[in-house]
């Protein structure tokens, strides 16, 4: 690892670690509100890892969720990550030992600026992988601890704080439709979800969007739509 590498994923990184500290201090206000200690705020961080799941999980133990329920719900939300991981293989077959730790790591926004960054030559590609997911998810842990702290000094309704993680995430896709020349995965993406919506229900909208948007995408590369842009 070099000074520079090191510099490049900290400045990459930025619209993720502003993103991270408030979502992250939103679920520690959360956990705080069910009764819920800083230290279990912290573990979830450091051990689960996972935004969306994260505050679904407050749910689940403010209303004692069952045991089948918790793992239905948390591999759907969690499925995109199939297509992430296939997405991704060749990136971090180059990374060594590092390699379980970044597919542990690996979260939307982590994913979105792994594949939508182009960085200069000197920059080491495993060390930022590996530093990206790092300083990202050191911010959310950074995040979580604070706002359980602060939620249990100071009391006050949670309502609508979920949605920051919805909000981080219309950051980061804007910031992606700047970079990639081609709109075509945008528009697939953004019509597979409506479609899978109307047809499968919210409920399942997000694994029927994931699967309908690579299937096109697929089938449009074949037929040599997009094959000329962000190569």
């Amino acid at each position: 690892m070099n000074f520079k590498t090191l510099k490049y994923a900290v400045k990459t990184s930025m619209p993720v670690i502003l993103g991270y500290l408030p979502s992250g201090f939103a679920f520690g206000l959360m956990m705080s509100a069910i009764g819920e200690s800083i230290l279990v705020s912290f573990i979830m961080a450091v051990t689960m890892y996972a935004g969306a799941g994260q505050y679904i999980a407050v749910d689940f133990i403010k209303n004692n969720a069952t045991f089948l329920t918790i793992i239905i719900t948390t591999f759907l939300i969690n499925s995109k990550h199939l297509f992430y991981g296939i997405s991704l293989i060749e990136k971090f077959n180059k990374t060594g030992k590092k390699k379980p730790y970044l597919i542990f790591a690996l979260t939307d926004e982590t994913y979105a600026l792994l594949t939508g960054t182009e960085y200069p030559k000197d920059v080491r590609e495993d060390w930022y992988i590996f530093l990206v997911s790092a300083i990202n998810q050191l911010s959310w842990i950074t995040g979580c601890t604070l706002g359980a702290l602060f939620g249990n000094v100071v009391k006050f309704d949670t309502t609508g704080l979920d949605f920051a993680m919805t909000a981080l995430f219309l950051v980061i896709l804007t910031d992606q439709t700047r970079v990639f020349k081609s709109k075509i995965p945008f528009i697939v993406g953004g019509l597979s979800a409506l479609i899978a919506m109307a047809v499968l229900g919210k409920g399942n909208m997000l694994l029927g969007g994931a699967v309908l948007s690579v299937v096109t995408l697929l089938v449009l590369h074949k037929k040599g739509f997009g094959k000329n842009d962000n190569d």
